[in-house]
């Protein structure tokens, strides 16, 4: 079978590739300048936008659209059929869990500690305290518990907190002046390192009678983790310190 010949090309062939090339360079010029005058002249592209936006939001425009909500003056009827009692936890209800030892050093000594869900404890007088009857005011809070030993001057570094004071069971934290003149010393009632002391109860000591998360706290200690849970177990529940609080008013009345 004999190859096919290849025709050449007339004359009349070349100068119409040719006149195609030119006519496709011709268009491909027009579409550039077009390109170029629609984005040099603004404000003609901005108002075909703006026509195109309106009709496409008209399509979506509904009755409720044109209606004018009045001020919401009174949301008093806004909780209705939402079952709320009224109050809400607080960040220590939330993440702490709350033990007791009460009669520390003498009946009414009772201290709280708070323990958080990563284990720091939270230090504070317990509201059946001594402290806390009778409408006594206090005078003044020191962390100065001996000659030698100011737990202000507390420095600790880093995740293990080196430097940390040590603290016992029986240590004190701080001594407590009040107006019917009594001087209060109060115990740690855990074994660990002391992170910080509630500083602000040096000028403001009147803050211990508030809730914890509003600085009625001491101190923040990190517990000796291997004798934490035998520490715990020396404490009283939230529950128990309840039903024992119930006893003693019940003493008291009879």
């Amino acid at each position: 079978m004999e190859p096919l010949l290849k025709k050449p090309k007339t004359t009349n062939d070349q100068k119409s590739e040719i006149n195609d090339d030119i006519d496709g360079d011709v268009d491909k010029c027009k579409i550039k300048m077009n390109v170029n005058r629609a984005f040099n002249n603004d404000e003609k592209v901005v108002d075909s936008n703006d026509d195109v936006k309106k009709k496409e939001d008209s399509i979506f425009l509904t009755d409720e659209d044109s209606f004018v909500f009045p001020p919401d003056n009174d949301i008093s009827d806004m909780l209705e059929g939402i079952d709320f009692n009224g109050s809400l936890q607080t960040i220590t209800e939330r993440y702490f869990s709350t033990y007791y030892k009460v009669d520390v050093q003498k009946p009414g000594d009772d201290m709280c500690i708070r323990i958080h869900s990563n284990r720091i404890c939270l230090i504070s007088l317990a509201p059946s305290h001594n402290i806390f009857q009778n409408d006594k005011k206090i005078l003044k809070v020191n962390y100065k518990v001996s000659d030698k030993l100011d737990r202000m001057l507390n420095k600790v570094s880093g995740k293990s907190k080196h430097g940390a004071q040590p603290l016992q069971v029986n240590s004190n934290i701080c001594t407590i002046s009040c107006s019917d003149g009594q001087t209060y010393t109060i115990k740690c009632c855990i074994i660990g390192k002391l992170i910080e002391v509630n500083d602000v109860l040096l000028e403001y000591p009147e803050t211990l009678k508030e809730p914890p998360h509003k600085g009625g706290y001491l101190a923040l200690v990190l517990p000796n983790l291997k004798l934490l849970d035998k520490v715990k177990d020396t404490l009283l529940t939230l529950e128990e310190y309840k039903a024992l609080i119930l006893s003693r008013s019940e003493v008291k009345m009879s």
